[in-house]
Parts: structure tokens; C-alpha cells; sequence
């Protein structure tokens, strides 16, 4: 049971990780974005075609193919995170802001369509052929209280403990991070501030596709594979952990995260060592069950509240 604790912290992170960019989205624009995840699978391609050494064939768009580029992760991590912020404000651009009359329903269901859409192209440009990222830290697992926990899984709970303490600081020190606060609930105040509305939109984009990639980079070399579509499948708990937490809090993101991650882990330990047998779905039909128990309790999430 320890174990399957402590594995479901370390996945909670990358589930508060993805959390922590649909809430930023939400808190800015009333939006949910279900094309994170789409945009986390784009970035982890984007490194793994970086990594890779050069003179193979990786990707193919019409009659030009594309191979590796041979630069060292750290690199090709920086470039594909960077690219898939730049990936955020397009869709803030091209998609969102020219529907900024509709209404947020709406949007929400046209970033469903960009994830479709970005889904489709991922698997003709690289098919649908599993594929390997190498891991950030390599080396064995560290053990903790006799149990080794892989240490992709340790970075993704440092950097979500890290970014949960910046993102803290940020919207309650900063002028423009009150103002990313400010923006969704009396946007005529923002105006007063000198803040332009389109300058927070893009921002909250542009940091949702960062969060996204960082997710989407520590959490596939854990799991040993990717494929199209591979971060959607993490949309569902991360998603979760956002309601669980509160859509409209930062740190609930986090603490959602923590208890969708045990949740899930608990189920498959309760299955295996009770029942006797892997039960397929099962995790989905927790976090579901999780979902609805919270927001029958407490609709606003454990955190949620108006800033």
C-alpha cells in the first residue's frame, strides 16, 4: 500500500502539472482547453525528433521529410517547451480571440475540435508507431522508506512543488498576475490598470502550452512509450484533478493532482491485492467517482473561490 501511495503522488504531479495549465486557462478566460493535452503530445514529438540522430527518417509532411536533429536533451527539451508556447498563443490568436464574443461553451468546444485536429496530424506526420523520448534523469531509482520510485516521477513532483510556489508569488506579488486574476471577473478594472485583455490571454495560452510539454516530457519516458493522442489519455485524470481541486484555484490544481494520483493507485492496489486481478478501466471509473463525490460535497472543489 506504501507503494502504491507513493507512485500515485509522484503521478499526481504530473496530473497537477496539467491542472495547473487548465485552471490558469480557466481563471483567465472562463475556458476549459481541452487541446492541452494535444499540445503536450505535439512538444514531446518535437523532442524526441530533436534527440534523435540525424539521417533518419522521422516525420513526413506531403513530399518533405524531416529527420533528427542530434542535439542534447536538455536542448531539445528548451526548444520543444519554447515551441509549444509559441503552439499556445497561435491557438489564442487563430482560434480564441477572434471568438471572444461568443461564449465560453462555445470556445471550449472549438479547442475540443483543435485537439481533433492536431490528434489527426500527429498521426500522418509520424503515424501511429509507439516511440521512445529518453528521460531527463537517467540513473537507478531512488528509494524511499524501501520502496524505489522512479526519478522521473520525483522531478515531475519538484517541478510542480516549484512552479506551484512561482505561480503563487506571481499572482499575488505581481501587478500583471493580479491582473491574469482580474481578467475573467471585471475586466473593466483590468483596462484601468493599463492591462490589455489580449496581453493576459495570450500569456495564460502561451503558459498552458509550457505546462503542458513539461508534463508531457517527464511523464513519457516514466511510462517507456508515446503515441498520438498520448497526453489526451492524461487530460481525463488532470482534468479531474482541476474539478477535485477547484477551477478557480492555483494551489487546488496541485492538491487535486496529489488526490486523483493516490485515488488511481489505490484502485489498481485494491484490485490486485484483493480481487485478485487487473481490472481494465477501473482508474477512469475512480477518478469519475471521485469527480462526483467532491462536487456532490462541495461543488467548488476542495480550494475553489473566487480571488
Amino acid at each position: 500500500m506504501l507503494s502504491a501511495v507513493i507512485t500515485g503522488v509522484t503521478d499526481g504531479a504530473t496530473f497537477g502539472l496539467m491542472a495547473l495549465g487548465i485552471v490558469l486557462v480557466y481563471k483567465a478566460t472562463r475556458v476549459i482547453n481541452f487541446a492541452q493535452g494535444e499540445i503536450g503530445t505535439v512538444a514531446i514529438y518535437l523532442a524526441w525528433m530533436a534527440t534523435s540522430r540525424p539521417g533518419t527518417t522521422l516525420a513526413q509532411i506531403g513530399p518533405f521529410s524531416f529527420g533528427g536533429l542530434g542535439l542534447p536533451l536538455v536542448f531539445a527539451v528548451t526548444l520543444a517547451v519554447l515551441l509549444a508556447a509559441g503552439l499556445g498563443v497561435a491557438m489564442e490568436r487563430l482560434v480564441v480571440r477572434p471568438m471572444s464574443d461568443a461564449a465560453p461553451l462555445t470556445i471550449t468546444v472549438a479547442t475540443l475540435g483543435v485537439s481533433t485536429v492536431l490528434g489527426g496530424l500527429e498521426l500522418i506526420i509520424w503515424g501511429e508507431r509507439p516511440q521512445n523520448l529518453p528521460s531527463l534523469l537517467s540513473g537507478q531509482a531512488v528509494g524511499i522508506g524501501g520502496i524505489f520510485v522512479d526519478r522521473g516521477r520525483l522531478l515531475a513532483l519538484a517541478v510542480t512543488v516549484v512552479l506551484g510556489v512561482v505561480f503563487y508569488v506571481f499572482f499575488k506579488r505581481s501587478t500583471f498576475g493580479l491582473g491574469v486574476l482580474a481578467a475573467s471577473q471585471n475586466p473593466t478594472s483590468l483596462r484601468l490598470m493599463g492591462i490589455r485583455l489580449s496581453v493576459v490571454s495570450m500569456f495564460t495560452w502561451g503558459v498552458a502550452g509550457v505546462l503542458a510539454a513539461l508534463a508531457g516530457i517527464i511523464l513519457a519516458p516514466t511510462i517507456g512509450s508515446f503515441h498520438p493522442y498520448f497526453m489526451t489519455l492524461i487530460l481525463i485524470p488532470s482534468f479531474a484533478a482541476a474539478l477535485v481541486g477547484g477551477l478557480t484555484s492555483l494551489p487546488g490544481a496541485f492538491v487535486g493532482g496529489m488526490v486523483v494520483g493516490v485515488v488511481t493507485s489505490l484502485s489498481k492496489y485494491v484490485a490486485s491485492r484483493y480481487l485478485k486481478q487487473d481490472i481494465p478501466g477501473l482508474q477512469f471509473v475512480a477518478q469519475f467517482a471521485l469527480i462526483v463525490g467532491v462536487l456532490t460535497l462541495r461543488p467548488r472543489g476542495l480550494l475553489g473561490g473566487e480571488a
